[in-house]
């Protein structure tokens, strides 16, 4: 078998290990827990999705191994972790001639947003740049619970992961400096640098990245990894620690914006159960809005800063150039209210206007760019989700609001989606948003599979689904 994370159950579905608020977990039957509903795809999504932040969690390495050898190119297989299921499970849905709204909608609006982009500057390789971007934000959204709400050994492999990072960060902090270190490869035409050699000589200001590729990457992906593994973490005291062991990660990457956004989210995540997500959903309101206004409402300012790792002159430069000049990109060559297209700014930009490339630094920037007027549709439909009756497990939705409202605390001053992990845990947030906050169906003759948001109504179920709550469970 591939991998098997959902051992363990009682009749009912109901798991014996407790929560981190010390009641009895909800672990549904593999039907029930995740958004797919066959047990051997959720076990190919988990199984590859652990390789895949496994991979970019190891990342520089790998690209030194494969520098040394001239296979800089070869980074690019990882991606098949993301496509290969993706493309598995459309075509197992296609040969049962089952539609799947889920892909047909986003297939839609890849393709149109893609063809608004092709319009506006002419490039396939930037819509197809653009794309990748947001796949994982699609595989996030499928995998899920499998991800937010780990079992015993997604846990165990996440726990590995996050204490490699740590053993990563505190080597290139204050032990020694890696091989990797400043080396530039090229993948695909394009110039990329691994662990950016910042030239600092004061050992508590040096920017870090460990094994990832830069100390962005630890500052975007310690955060939400911290905040899955803690739901299984019972006592507060354990808790606080493994969040300040987070933090101190973070603040040794010398990321001022990822401070400010973890900081308050671990500190509510500290608070007795019943304040968390109340908190937490107003700290997301707070953290989407400063996301939106910042860059608006700085526009034309001026303002003094200093120098050095922990002054306000990234700030500084965001408000007087990258935004600014994201602004004009934008306005000289979007197509009415649609944006600049899928890929229409940032990392894409390389491809079809190297000479003009702007990170935007902004998540709304990267948005509106991308989609236009739509983004604001999609940022609504995501405070909706957020803000919904929450219906199933509580805990799953505590997490999932964490890391949105980390996303866009964050995202404030850095185009979070672009990083290869930040869309994989947004997606699941809203996967598990998704399903924990559905209205109950009316009865099991008309249930959809829980958790599963492009299945239809329909009279069959499977076993799990159908069985009433107290019957015993089929050996599998």
């Amino acid at each position: 078998m591939l991998y098997r994370d959902v051992k363990g159950t009682r009749a009912g579905g109901e798991n014996p290990r407790r929560t981190a608020t010390g009641g009895p977990a909800r672990s549904p039957s593999i039907a029930q827990a995740h958004i797919i509903d066959k047990q051997p795809f959720v076990q190919l999504f988990v199984f590859c999705g652990l390789w895949y932040l496994l991979a970019y969690a190891a990342e520089a390495p790998i690209r030194y191994l494969l520098y040394l050898v001239g296979a800089d190119n070869m980074i690019l297989a990882r991606d098949a972790l993301i496509m290969g299921p993706l493309v598995l499970l459309f075509v197992a849905r296609a040969l049962r001639l089952s539609a799947q709204p889920l892909f047909l909608t986003v297939g839609v609006l890849f393709a149109f947003h893609s063809i608004v982009l092709i319009g506006t500057v002419g490039s396939f390789k930037g819509a197809a740049y653009g794309v990748k971007i947001m796949i994982n934000l699609l595989f996030g959204f499928l995998v899920a619970g499998g991800l937010i709400a780990p079992g015993r050994r997604t846990f165990r492999v996440l726990a590995t992961i996050w204490v490699l990072t740590m053993i990563g960060i505190l080597l290139d902090k204050f032990v020694l400096t890696f091989p990797w270190t400043g080396i530039k490869t090229i993948v695909g035409d394009l110039n990329v640098d691994v662990s950016k050699d910042w030239m600092v000589q004061d050992t508590l200001a040096k920017r870090v990245a460990g094994f990832t590729r830069s100390s962005i990457c630890v500052a975007v992906f310690m955060p939400p990894l911290t905040m899955v593994l803690i739901t299984r973490v019972r006592h507060w005291l354990l808790r606080g620690l493994t969040l300040a062991i987070a933090i101190g990660a973070v603040f040794m990457t010398t990321q001022k914006g990822a401070l400010v956004a973890f900081a308050p989210v671990a500190a509510i995540l500290c608070l007795p159960q019943k304040h968390r997500l109340g908190l937490l959903r107003l700290a997301f309101l707070a953290f989407m809005g400063l996301a939106i206004v910042l860059p608006l409402l700085t526009f034309g300012l001026r303002m003094e800063h200093g120098t050095g790792v922990f002054s306000t002159e990234s700030i500084f430069l965001r408000i007087v150039y990258t935004w600014p000049q994201a602004w004009d990109w934008i306005n000289r060559h979007q197509m009415l209210i649609f944006g600049v297209g899928l890929g229409g700014i940032g990392g894409p930009q390389r491809f079809y206007a190297p000479d003009n490339f702007n990170p935007a630094d902004n998540v709304f920037i990267l948005l509106y760019a991308y989609f236009g007027v739509f983004a604001l549709a999609y940022l609504l439909a995501v405070v909706v989700l957020a803000m919904r009756r929450v219906t199933g497990d509580k805990d799953r939705v505590v997490t999932a609001t964490a890391i949105l409202a980390f996303a866009f605390g964050y995202g404030a001053v850095l185009s979070m989606l672009e990083d290869q992990s930040a869309p994989l845990f947004i997606g699941a947030a809203l996967g598990v948003l998704w399903q924990e906050t559905r209205r109950p169906a009316l009865n099991s003759a008309t249930a959809r599979v829980r958790g599963t948001p492009f299945s239809r109504y329909r009279l069959w179920q499977p076993a799990a689904v159908l069985r009433p709550r107290h019957a015993p469970a089929m050996a599998e």
